[in-house]
């Protein structure tokens, strides 16, 4: 690298730094967890544990088998086209009958959510999006997955808001700080399993309104979703990970108050032993893509501190090395600025997707 593309890739890291500092300074506040908090996670995260869950991850999501039955609760003009918001209940089960009432006490999340960019005469190929953490406003994904470009290319346009996101948050602050995925691993082992199966309810749901090929992208928070969908299911006909979220045991702001342990704090470790093996139930290195290599792309940014570049690494040589733009900088500022968008038109193009 020249000295304008070090100083560039540094740029891009030390914002990061800036980000992940604001965020732990943001969970100063939050309390500790007592003896009764402890107690109550390593019973809950006991019933998952007892399951054949670790040994066989797949056998905890569920999909469903036909469309949802959806409404179009928003509508307005688009281009020449349309885009409505489509509402469906969603049919997931929750697999601990010990959490279900606590769950499903958030009763707007018991609603999922598609937002459809659509030319109006059916049969297009469809790019579905899976957005980032608390980025499930359709005018933020509208800008973040540069919806009238895929449009103008010939493309339907899907937006799929994830669990406790937008309008499925129960409260403005939760919509500015989901609980799902980092506050509690036991809701987020759930919410993973809703989210798989949300997911697949978007899809049949847009094969029953005549999309053709269904592209599946996700971005951050998306990329985890998008990979582990992509490893689960066959649905996908190719997959798009953006600068992707992949491990949770790499985060550098503690995923919820559990962690991190104390030095001599046995208790705690143990603990966390329990939390990290929820975390492997739903992790994407826990289960093989399902689609072959040259159906996927990575893009990530080589000094990417939020979601670290490392595990896009690992991500990369467990797919069997797919399709991988990386570029300079980090998850927020990258170099060079078009990268992104000139790999993933490349990719569509390459499979006739546009």
């Amino acid at each position: 690298m020249n000295w304008i593309e070090k100083a560039q890739h540094r740029f891009g890291r030390e914002f990061d730094e800036f980000l992940l500092h604001s965020a732990k300074v943001l969970r100063i506040a939050q309390a500790r967890p007592d003896g009764a908090d402890r107690q109550r996670l390593r019973s809950l995260a006991g019933f998952y544990l007892d399951q054949p869950y670790a040994a066989r991850p797949a056998r905890f999501f569920s999909f469903p088998r036909n469309p949802p039955k959806a409404e179009i609760v928003e509508q307005r003009p688009f281009c020449d086209g349309t885009v409505r918001t489509y509402a469906f209940p969603s049919g997931y089960k929750v697999r601990n009958p010990a959490i279900r009432e606590e769950y499903l006490r958030e009763k707007e999340n018991r609603k999922a959510y598609l937002v459809h960019w659509s030319h109006g005469d059916g049969k297009r190929n469809t790019i579905l999006c899976s957005h980032g953490y608390s980025l499930g406003d359709p005018g933020q994904a509208q800008r973040m997955f540069r919806v009238h470009r895929l449009y103008d290319l010939g493309l339907d346009v899907a937006l799929f808001i994830t669990p406790f996101h937008w309008k499925r948050a129960s409260s403005p602050l939760q919509r500015f700080s989901p609980p799902f995925p980092f506050r509690d691993p036991v809701l987020g082992l759930e919410g993973f399993g809703q989210a798989m199966y949300d997911l697949c309810s978007s899809f049949l749901l847009l094969e029953k309104m005549g999309a053709s090929r269904i592209g599946l992208i996700g971005a951050s928070l998306g990329g985890y979703l998008a990979s582990l969908f992509a490893s689960l299911t066959r649905k996908p006909d190719l997959v798009t990970l953006i600068v992707p979220f992949l491990d949770f045991k790499s985060l550098r702001v503690p995923a919820g108050p559990f962690s991190p342990v104390e030095k001599g704090d046995k208790a705690g470790a143990e603990l966390q032993e329990e939390i990290e093996a929820l975390w492997s139930i739903h992790s994407p290195f826990s289960h093989a893509c399902k689609l072959p290599p040259e159906r996927c792309l990575l893009i990530a940014s080589t000094g990417d501190r939020l979601c670290p570049f490392e595990d896009v690494t690992r991500l990369y040589e467990h797919w069997g090395q797919p399709n991988h733009f990386f570029l300079r900088g980090g998850h927020a500022l990258y170099f060079p600025r078009r990268g992104r968008g000139e790999a993933w038109y490349g990719f569509l193009k390459e499979h006739d997707f546009i």
